[in-house]
């Protein structure tokens, strides 16, 4: 299994596939009979949406389609999951790496480089290939912050079309981004967490200073001009509770860390978890400070390696303990939020997010904390998180249900723009039987593989064999001559899910394959069918 992940990780750097493609389309679009989830908890189990100018028009059971409308409808063989549509997605807490002017390294006198609480991100920052990432995994709106620093400046909020900044800024500020994981180059000041808090510190209460010593010169302009410092302007509206302060705990002595320092009082408290919070909720208090959860669960350790059987108790408890984090901060009253901060691959949020749930979240909190918690966190409330008349058009149209560990997400729309990730049509091949694979991993050569198929084709089962294990398919699915297979990723190693998509013509078959250590090629043949296979 080692020795597979290897492989795998290492064709990440040598194959490449497309995943969507955007289509060009009219202004107003209806997606018709189709199941709508307004928001978590409000479902109408069939209606049309009608989108126009990348505005959400009309919505409901009995609504008809504009002339002049584009119909999208979606044609299921009998006894395949209904096509749901979902609101997009938002990720409250995004890092992007921040494109340093070419100063040679030298701080402007007055500043410090770890101080900037009034960097604000620009278009040069837009992380293009990871906003198709996003967009890929449902995500359709995000906060990007700069992942560096102690105060690290305001957020960039954004919708995740294409087309960079300019097509899609939404809110250039927002917030206040603060963590105490932030050491200075070159053996500077601070080099250890104690000066990263005492620098923290000494920067509030100058940002306090200041706004205090400029009002009373403002009051009164005969007296002494007090003396300015850059930058630490940008902190006041934080400080007085007028934008949050988003702060970022590393681990669970960080969040006690945090919750001293920001004591109770003006500044509007958001935290970014770090995914051991149940192991002191009592800390908290009654401060029902709303958290932003990363869902990066560790995996299970692999105790069939002798060099891994050396597992320490808390490491079990932790991987045993931590899906159980996000149920036990909501019946504490905390408000969560969710990122994908955290995981390789955003789409790996899906897996981890029904491991919580089976560990007794609420499926309606678990949406609401990607859709309608941050939308209203954010100021979007009535333009995203919600599928209503008015809102932006960012929308998933999914193949049954979300919130399972590998979603069948065929589209993704943003402000309107139709993104297909997979066409939605009824099967057009029974792929029952045994298929001889081939992997193609790029610099790392080939690696057979065997798919055993059974079942209807709206109901399939399977099993991959790779190298002489045997791994049972998390999911099947035929969509014309396509078949989609997904697989727990842990099997090998990783987190998350690996996708197939092998496209079928008779007894043979070529496609691609993607998961948490990259992407490689898939051809093979059917040496068996469905018959053959039982009477061996």
């Amino acid at each position: 299994m080692r020795f597979l992940s290897v492989i795998l990780l290492c064709a990440a750097a040598s194959v490449a596939v497309s995943a969507e493609l955007r289509q060009p389309a009219p202004g107003a679009h209806a997606l018709v009979d189709v199941r709508i989830v307004l928001e978590p908890g409000r479902v109408i189990e069939s209606g049309t949406v009608v989108i126009r100018d990348g505005v959400i028009e009309a919505v409901g059971a009995n609504v008809t389609p504009p002339a002049d409308a584009r119909l999208h409808t979606f044609e299921r063989a009998e006894g395949q999951d209904p096509i749901t549509v979902f609101p997009g997605l938002i990720d409250p807490y995004y890092p992007v790496s921040i494109k340093k002017d070419d100063d040679n390294g030298e701080t402007p006198p007055g500043r410090h480089e770890l101080i900037n609480p009034d960097r604000q991100l620009t278009a040069g920052d837009w992380p293009a290939d990871r906003v198709a990432e996003l967009r890929r995994a449902g995500f359709t709106t995000a906060l990007m912050v700069a992942d560096d620093g102690l105060l690290r400046g305001s957020g960039m909020l954004a919708n995740l079309g294409e087309h960079g900044l300019s097509n899609n800024l939404l809110n250039p500020q927002f917030g206040q981004v603060a963590s105490f994981d932030g050491r200075s180059s070159n053996r500077q000041f601070p080099g250890s967490l104690m000066g990263a808090v005492a620098l923290m510190r000494q920067t509030f209460a100058d940002a306090q200073w200041q706004a205090t010593a400029r009002a009373a010169w403002q009051r009164n302009p005969a007296q002494a001009r007090p003396e300015w410092l850059e930058g630490v302007d940008a902190l006041a509206p934080a400080l007085a509770g007028q934008t949050p302060l988003i702060f970022e705990s590393q681990d669970l002595l960080d969040t006690l860390r945090i919750l001293e320092f920001i004591e109770p009082g003006d500044i509007n408290l958001v935290m970014v978890g770090h995914g051991a919070e149940y192991q002191r909720l009592g800390a908290f208090g009654n401060r029902r400070i709303p958290h932003i959860l990363p869902l990066d669960f560790p995996d299970a350790p692999d105790v069939r390696d002798e060099n891994d059987r050396n597992v320490s108790l808390e490491m079990l408890r932790r991987w045993d303990r931590a899906p159980n984090n996000p149920r036990q901060l909501a019946e504490a009253g905390i408000p969560l939020m969710f990122t994908s901060h955290g995981l390789s691959s955003p789409n790996q949020i899906f897996a981890n997010l029904v491991k919580a749930i089976e560990r007794g979240l609420d499926a309606d909190l678990a949406l609401a904390s990607l859709t309608t918690a941050p939308a209203d966190w954010l100021g979007l409330g009535d333009r995203a998180g919600r599928i209503r008349s008015g809102a932006m058009a960012n929308l998933l149209v999914v193949e049954g249900d979300l919130l399972v560990e590998s979603p069948s997400i065929s589209q993704v729309w943003v402000d309107g723009k139709q993104y297909v990730l997979a066409a939605i049509v009824p099967p057009a091949i029974d792929p029952a039987g045994t298929w001889d694979l081939v992997l193609g991993l790029g610099g790392m050569g080939d690696v057979e593989a065997q798919l055993v198929l059974s079942g209807p084709v709206s109901r399939m089962e399977g099993t991959l064999s790779v190298m002489g294990n045997d791994t049972p398919l998390t999911e099947v699915r035929v969509s014309g001559e396509r078949v989609i297979a997904t697989i727990d990723a842990s099997r090998f190693g990783g987190s998350g899910t690996i996708s197939i998509r092998l496209d079928v013509e008779g007894d043979r078959a070529r496609g691609n394959g993607s998961g948490p250590f990259g992407e490689f090629t898939v051809r093979g043949r059917r040496s068996a069918g469905p018959d053959e296979e039982e009477s061996i």
